[in-house]
């Protein structure tokens, strides 16, 4: 038998084996799809075609749909508003999840079915917004092309000053945190999807203080002779979070009165304390906080 003939023989015998292979797979996966009622996003296009092109602007959505490893039922419209064929039976009336008509748990319970594995969201059901009633697609956006990076519906801090008025309030007084002038964002210290802690703060100790500490760490120590305040209760103890009519954004004007909050009157300095215990986030030298 010539090279030919052999190659010949080789180059059907894989063909054939690579069908015998391959039948069982494509077969259980009709299987599987058949009866679902899973019938593809291309079904939704026709009566939605708007929303489907916009679906397809750059959304991370879009990339799971044109995925072939994703089961129908986490990809495209019907990961989300479930399976489509009775919808589209009916041209359209009912037999869908439509978040018009739910409330914000039940909303935000379509969106964890892919996302609670993420780890930004494994309290989200415990979070604040949770807890007061907003919903994921309150402040995200899925069908309409992208106007802010994942997928919110307007820049972040306006998205959360739109709601939190008193705080934006705050960042309009003279001492603050630059947030207003774009320095920073409200998700630097706080997670908008829940967490364990007071503020839904991102990393806080027992103190409070961590994640102020992210962008001052001069203040961290380790000192040998800690100001126990700040140790037990934490930065809040003596400073606003976002802004203050005082400098330093302390809570009160005067610095003695502050001190004397904590430490009584021990005697009648007519300067601030601060002029002597200048060393007042910690020591290494002093117990009084001298040096």
């Amino acid at each position: 038998m010539s090279w030919h003939r052999y190659g010949v023989t080789a180059f059907f015998g894989t063909l054939s084996l690579i069908i015998l292979i391959s039948f069982p797979a494509l077969t259980q996966e009709k299987r599987i799809n058949q009866g679902t009622g899973y019938v593809g996003a291309e079904t939704c296009k026709g009566c939605h075609p708007e929303l489907f092109e916009a679906f397809k602007k750059d959304s991370p959505h879009w990339r799971r749909y044109e995925d072939p490893k994703v089961p129908p039922d986490r990809k495209g419209c019907e990961a989300c508003h479930g399976a489509g064929e009775k919808h589209a039976e009916q041209e359209g009336k009912g037999f869908i999840f439509s978040f018009k008509f739910r409330n914000a748990e039940e909303r935000s319970e379509a969106c964890l079915k892919c996302h609670q594995r993420e780890k930004a969201f494994f309290e989200a059901r415990r979070g604040a917004h949770k807890l007061s009633a907003v919903g994921c697609n309150d402040c995200h956006q899925i069908h309409e092309t992208p106007t802010a990076p994942k997928l919110l519906k307007a820049k972040e801090t306006d998205l959360c000053l739109g709601c939190h008025a008193d705080v934006k309030a705050q960042f309009r007084l003279p001492t603050r945190h630059k947030v207003l002038e774009g320095a920073m964002t409200c998700t630097d210290c706080h997670t908008p999807h829940g967490k364990r802690t007071r503020a839904s703060l991102r990393s806080l100790r027992s103190s409070g203080t961590d994640v102020c500490f992210k962008c001052h760490p001069e203040k961290r120590g380790p000192w040998v002779y800690e100001h126990l305040g700040g140790k037990v209760e934490g930065c809040t103890i003596c400073h606003v979070s976002h802004g203050s009519a005082n400098r330093f954004l302390l809570i009160r004007r005067d610095a003695r009165m502050l001190c004397i909050e904590c430490h009584g009157i021990r005697h009648f300095a007519q300067i601030s304390c601060l002029k002597c215990h200048s060393q007042i986030h910690g020591s290494q030298f002093s117990s009084r906080f001298f040096q």
